[in-house]
């Protein structure tokens, strides 16, 4: 049998983490403070960090700087906030600020101590690979088979321009995509994607690149992704 104060606590959060119905809804600056405290928990980096949650919910950068303004900061709409909550391991309650804790990585918190251990060493053994770069997250599927959509990539943003083919990071009109580029003779260079179902993309001379709005945001050195095989 449940007691009166048991009962309580429940309907207020106490125990379940929940908002006390009789604190207000702040959602602003709390939206904003509580999605750059769970962008630091993962270790996302104030230098490019726009660039990240842009690619994270396919928005354009300006836009999502509008939600980190100090001053008036707006709130990501509906699609974002669910690609947010997603892709940072976090409940768009606890962003929105209806429960107290951060409930996120479940998987994590019932992994037993050897996947724990496991977990640790990939983590070590891609820190010494990659030092210099940071964490992309690829939204949608135009580098499938290379990089899948879900992939965590390695980008170094000190190439910040074209420095010989290689897979990029670029903002094209506002929007963070992920391309193959390539020189070729005669056409410039041609901005690609690894997967067939989409066009290239040439670049001729300065003036398309100033009509694009194309950006080098940095090198793409690694992508992390899970293949699975299985005996056809």
């Amino acid at each position: 049998m449940i007691s009166t104060d048991q009962a309580k606590k429940e309907e207020g959060g106490e125990a379940t983490g929940r908002r006390d119905p009789q604190t207000p809804l702040v959602l602003l600056p709390g939206v904003r403070e509580r999605l750059n405290q769970r962008l630091d928990c993962v270790g996302i980096p104030q230098r490019g960090r726009l660039t990240y949650v842009a690619a994270l919910t396919d928005r354009a950068v300006q836009s999502v700087s509008r939600w980190f303004e100090s001053e008036r900061p707006g709130l990501p709409d509906v699609e974002s906030l669910a690609r947010l909550c997603d892709g940072l391991g976090c409940s768009s309650d606890w962003v929105l600020g209806l429960a107290s804790e951060m409930v996120g990585a479940q998987s994590l918190m019932h992994a037993s101590a050897a996947e724990l251990q496991w977990v640790a060493e990939v983590l070590e053994r891609l820190r010494r690979a990659h030092r210099e770069c940071e964490p992309m997250q690829m939204v949608g599927d135009e580098m499938a088979p290379s990089i899948h959509d879900g992939d965590m990539m390695f980008v170094d943003y000190r190439h910040d321009k074209l420095g010989g083919n290689g897979v990029y990071a670029v903002e094209i009109n506002g929007r963070v995509l992920v391309r193959r580029v390539e020189y070729q003779m005669g056409t410039g260079i041609v901005f690609k994607c690894d997967n067939p179902a989409y066009e290239d993309y040439p670049v001729k001379d300065t003036d398309s690149v100033r009509r694009i709005g194309l950006r080098i945001l940095g090198k793409v050195h690694a992508a992390v992704g899970t293949t699975i095989f299985w005996n056809s």
